[in-house]
């Protein structure tokens, strides 16, 4: 298996792999948001137990390898929060109840590598700050477990037993989405280790889709 190393400055260009990853993230959260909110019957509920697992270890991967990899790990957890922020209205209004999107989580553990990377105090305060708050996060404090151990796989190959074969009972317990995050990790370890290149995806819709879609969904409940 090919190591995935750690630059000490931000690479020329990305990964082949990235934004297939990027692609899978986004489609499959979309459809696991469309098929909740959007649409009603047995068919969603099955999409979202099985295809929209897909989405949390794609998410949780890309936060992992660019806060290991950028040039500047705090803009980087400073835009993930800012994404949260921006997503947590909708989300709220859609959900109906008080719970913080993913984005906290993904945004705590970018603090928490670039506390890592840095040494940065102040990011590790903010890292700690969010992590305190993910029980009342979607996905819980497991979430963040994925990410770290996305983190440690990174950078040690053999790492890579942990997200696939630990971490998803421990979110899922033993269950048919556990069978599909696995299946979700596996393709990462395969697409990060295969030449694929495809198009890159517009840079506004990676980093801005994610609140985007939230507040589309919520116009079309309105509306409906």
């Amino acid at each position: 298996m090919t190591t995935l190393t750690l630059p000490t400055t931000r690479p020329r260009q990305l990964p082949a792999w990235w934004p297939l990853v990027q692609l899978l993230a986004i489609g499959t959260m979309a459809l696991d948001h469309i098929a909740y909110w959007l649409i009603t019957g047995p068919w969603p509920d099955l999409l979202r137990l099985t295809l929209g697992r897909i989405a949390l270890p794609m998410f949780a991967f890309l936060i992992a390898w660019h806060a290991l990899h950028t040039a500047d790990p705090r803009r980087y957890a400073n835009r993930i929060l800012l994404i949260a922020l921006v997503a947590q209205l909708p989300y709220l209004a859609l959900r109906g109840e008080l719970l913080g999107n993913i984005c906290f989580t993904l945004a705590a553990a970018a603090y928490l590598v670039t506390a890592y990377r840095q040494h940065d105090l102040t990011a590790l305060a903010t890292g700690l700050a969010l992590t305190g708050l993910t029980p009342w996060i979607s996905y819980g404090p497991a979430a963040l477990l994925l990410v770290m151990l996305l983190v440690l796989a990174i950078r040690h190959p053999l790492a890579w037993l942990l997200p696939l074969l630990v971490w998803p009972p421990i979110q899922y317990g033993l269950s048919i989405p556990a069978l599909s995050a696995a299946g979700a990790v596996a393709l990462l370890i395969i697409l990060t280790t295969t030449p694929i290149a495809v198009p890159s995806l517009p840079r506004y819709l990676t980093r801005w889709f994610y609140p985007a879609h939230l507040w589309g969904i919520y116009a079309v409940r309105a509306l409906g």
